[in-house]
């Protein structure tokens, strides 16, 4: 009998034993962290194309639109090199800063005029080319210098700022051809002027229109390509800027040319909206009959690119962007927060990149940031960022799983 009853306290008492293990596993399946959910369906880039481009080209030559920031957003006709004409001028401008370098408010070392100075006054004249007087002795600043080269155009004052910065015209040249190079501008050749009034030099719209754009990220040029007038010069005095059309729809600049062999030349800058960020439109155009085609073509170019920005949806509010696998079935969808959009030139597409967790907790709340969408940077708009959030918090997995998935 002893025996018995010992025998049947050991069973109760492994029986306890396997109820409390059995109770002690439960409450800790029951209690343990759930496991995170793993993304299993995610895109790595949204994008939209934008339309095409409308852009009223002229009816000869060739032309170029760009925008301060970015590449060249369109040509039209051949891009083969013709004459510049007094648009050379813009590079003499920027390899004269180069080698003799001046802040915004500075006018530099005033620079004495000599008789060879008044040489090539004369020779201009001459020859009916753009000029400003000036006289053996005068002291004018390097700033009154750009100012009479780039606003009445005077071919003169650009021969003797390359002279007196380089030494000679063929020094200046080399220094300016491989300046050229430097700046990207492959189908540009400066000839044996610095004024651009030899048809020796040489480019394209594209070239123009880069080169434009980098004018206008030099503070002292981009200030004198927008004055009409200076004052105080000390022989001419008061000069005027040929730019007409400075002023007109936001035009800001930039640089006119006319000779014989090339025709009329317009490099322009214009400001234009784009959801609520101003850019600078730039523009070329090259091989017209006039001068006064050259501007009258500008316009309508002008105008027609300052039109031609999109703000475009890329990503509806609520789109789904990934789901995330529950363990226990099922899955929960990661949506984009807002709409995303973005600005663009016209016939370029819109991208925004991704990027999402690759899990989220168990325990995650409705509403839950998982990471982003984002438009980078660009020329026309600054960065767009919105999240993507859990649309719902994880379902509760149902208590045969959490028991049999302990593990």
């Amino acid at each position: 009998m002893k025996t018995l009853k010992r025998r049947g306290g050991k069973r109760w008492l492994y029986l306890l034993a396997a109820i409390v293990l059995i109770g002690a596993y439960g409450f800790w399946a029951l209690s343990r962290p759930l496991p995170a959910l793993r993304l299993t369906l995610g895109v790595d880039k949204l994008s939209v194309q934008t339309p095409t481009p409308k852009l009223i080209w002229p009816g000869a030559g060739q032309a170029a639109v760009g925008v301060l920031g970015s590449q060249v957003l369109a040509t039209h006709g051949p891009q083969t090199p013709l004459p510049t004409a007094s648009t050379a001028k813009l590079i003499t401008a920027l390899a004269v800063l180069h080698q003799k370098p001046l802040a915004l408010g500075q006018t530099g070392p005033a620079i004495t005029l000599t008789t060879a100075d008044v040489a090539l006054y004369n020779s201009y004249a001459a020859r009916d080319g753009s000029v400003v007087p000036v006289v053996a002795g005068e002291q004018i600043s390097e700033y009154q210098v750009l100012q009479a080269m780039m606003l009445p155009s005077a071919n003169n004052m650009a021969d003797s700022l390359a002279i007196w910065a380089f030494g000679s015209l063929s020094a200046y040249s080399t220094f300016a051809n491989g300046y050229a190079a430097q700046l990207g501008l492959a189908h540009t050749h400066v000839g044996i002027d610095a004024s651009g009034f030899s048809p020796t030099t040489t480019s394209t719209a594209r070239d123009l229109t880069r080169l434009g754009e980098v004018v206008m990220r030099n503070p002292v040029l981009a200030q004198i390509v927008g004055q009409n007038t200076a004052a105080g010069l000390p022989v001419a005095n008061n000069i005027k800027n040929v730019n007409s059309l400075l002023g007109t729809d936001n035009i800001i600049g930039i640089k006119t040319g006319n000779t014989d062999q090339a025709g009329g030349v317009f490099v322009g800058a214009a400001l234009a909206k784009v959801n609520n960020q101003t850019v600078t439109v730039i523009t070329a155009v090259m091989g017209q009959p006039s001068l006064r085609q050259a501007m009258t073509d500008s316009l309508p170019l002008i105008q027609s690119t300052q039109a031609n920005f999109s703000t475009v949806t890329v990503v509806p509010a609520r789109s789904v962007i990934g789901r995330y696998q529950q363990p226990w079935g099922g899955s929960v969808p990661a949506v984009a927060g807002r709409q995303l959009a973005g600005s663009t030139w016209n016939g370029d597409s819109l991208a925004a990149a991704v990027k999402l967790n690759n899990s989220v907790p168990g325990k995650a709340s409705a509403g839950q940031t998982v990471g982003s969408l984002t438009i980078p940077r660009s020329a026309f708009a600054g960065q767009q960022s919105v999240p993507v959030k859990l649309v719902a918090a994880p379902s509760k997995p149902p208590l045969r799983w959490r028991l049999l998935h302990a593990f």
